[in-house]
């Protein structure tokens, strides 16, 4: 069942009003992104745009989410739970490399001198 129009007249406004009116019936809340893109009709990439620019919230529509910027997979933020741990791990050991660094550098500045007796 189309519900929207591929219309090229029609605005991505009106597009968006009338998806929001379809998601918010009781029983499309939890439609997920396939079944939403089946339902209306309504591109994906439109469809991830809204979710994005924030216009479509996951606290009403909990299982509508946008591709994660570095895996691809679905997620509610801008990256997955594994990326953004990943990339936190990435971070940490980057500042324990800087750490060691710095230290083996402060080690080479310390003069070695030699007393003779």
């Amino acid at each position: 069942m189309q519900l929207f129009g591929k219309k090229l007249d029609a605005r991505e406004e009106d597009i968006f009003s009338e998806l929001l009116h379809f998601l918010l019936r009781k029983n499309n809340r939890n439609l997920s992104n396939d079944e939403v893109v089946e339902l209306t009709g309504v591109s994906s990439d439109l469809l991830y745009k809204w979710v994005k620019a924030g216009k479509l919230k996951n606290t009403i529509f909990p299982n509508i989410g946008a591709p994660c910027e570095r895996c691809g997979k679905i997620t509610q933020a801008r990256t997955c739970v594994s990326c953004s741990s990943s990339i936190v791990n990435t971070l940490k050991q980057e500042e324990k490399d800087q750490a060691w660094f710095k230290q083996i550098q402060r080690r080479d500045r310390q003069p070695s001198t030699y007393h003779y007796k």
